[in-house]
């Protein structure tokens, strides 16, 4: 089953993970480091710098030099060209977060145990 954030991912033509990143860029105050977004995303490091190759070749994303340190980079969202992923990350957000003010915390709270114990169970397949 694919959640609303994937299929807006594949509408526009981009990796879920990317859509991810882009939705994570722009939350972000700040330029952040390869290493923040990889973390953020739980991604390894050559999944987080593929990500990164791909959101820059489609002009998403640019490589700045750190200012604190000049041997490491900071990666900016370019607005303009996110412009259109963003609206739909936004929307979703949005539609994701009416549907969680219907619930008490308690169910929530339910929720969030069935989800974790269902993770755990799904890990120790083999």
């Amino acid at each position: 089953m694919t959640n609303a954030r994937e299929q807006a991912a594949k509408a526009q033509g981009l990796h879920p993970t990317d859509f991810s990143c882009i939705g994570y860029l722009s939350r972000a105050e700040a330029p952040v480091s390869p290493k923040q977004i990889i973390a953020h995303l739980n991604l390894t490091s050559g999944s987080g710098t593929a990500v990164l190759d791909r959101l820059e070749a489609a002009g998403y994303t640019r490589r700045l030099p750190n200012p604190d340190d000049r041997r490491s980079l900071l990666i900016e969202l370019n607005r303009d060209k996110a412009a259109e992923p963003l609206q739909r990350y936004r929307e979703i957000d949005q539609s994701y977060r009416k549907v969680t003010r219907e619930f008490t915390e308690q169910d929530l709270s339910a929720v969030a145990r069935f989800l974790e114990a269902m993770g755990t169970f799904t890990k120790q397949l083999p």
